[in-house]
């Protein structure tokens, strides 16, 4: 059996991090950012999330909230999803997500070439992840990372932005992505 590599402390080099951004209420949305699209992930038959995807100028934002009673303690509470990808990321996970396919077939997930792929968009590190349990246990997806950006509020883990199978490819995610990818580049965003 192979041992797994020992880590040496003299080799490691970490992704440099960006700043963090603060995590904004939804009343407190920047006015720079420009909503360019929403889109509605059915998860499960009774719990629904709306994404709202902005532009800044520069960063494409993905953010979705929620006001709520909790089950357990009868309190409100808002919860509240933030990541922050440059905008060239929505081409980039277009370009590469292929990768993950037998001859190109998105419903034939490639296990041969790993699980996961890195690379550069801009001066940050993104990368796909193929997941076997994206959005909740036995759920099969994919993960948009943003290794040069610190997920809210736990400093110590990229952003990951995580999509069902059926969200990316049955509800219009991937879609999407093409997009913004094909406004980016004709400069109409």
């Amino acid at each position: 059996m192979n041992k797994p590599p020992v880590f040496d402390a003299s080799t490691f080099v970490p992704v440099p991090r960006k700043p963090e951004w603060p995590v904004y209420q939804p009343e407190n949305i920047p006015s720079a950012w420009k909503k360019i699209a929403e889109i509605t992930d059915v998860r499960f038959k009774d719990t629904i999330r709306d994404w709202q995807l902005y532009f800044d100028g520069a960063m494409l934002i993905i953010y979705y909230w929620n006001d709520g009673i909790s089950p357990f303690s009868g309190e409100p509470y808002r919860y509240v999803e933030q990541y922050e990808f440059p905008i060239g990321a929505a081409a980039w996970f277009v370009e590469n997500l292929p990768r993950f396919f037998n001859a190109g077939d998105p419903t034939k997930p490639q296990t041969s070439e790993g699980f996961h792929h890195y690379g550069h968009c801009g001066d940050e590190e993104l990368g796909i992840s193929r997941l076997i349990n994206s959005i909740g246990r036995d759920i099969p997806g994919y993960s948009l990372d943003n290794c040069s950006r610190c997920d809210h509020p736990d400093m110590d883990l990229c952003q990951s932005f995580k999509m069902s199978d059926d969200f990316l490819f049955n509800q219009g995610m991937l879609e999407l992505f093409k997009d913004i990818a094909k406004r980016n580049a004709a400069g109409t965003l």
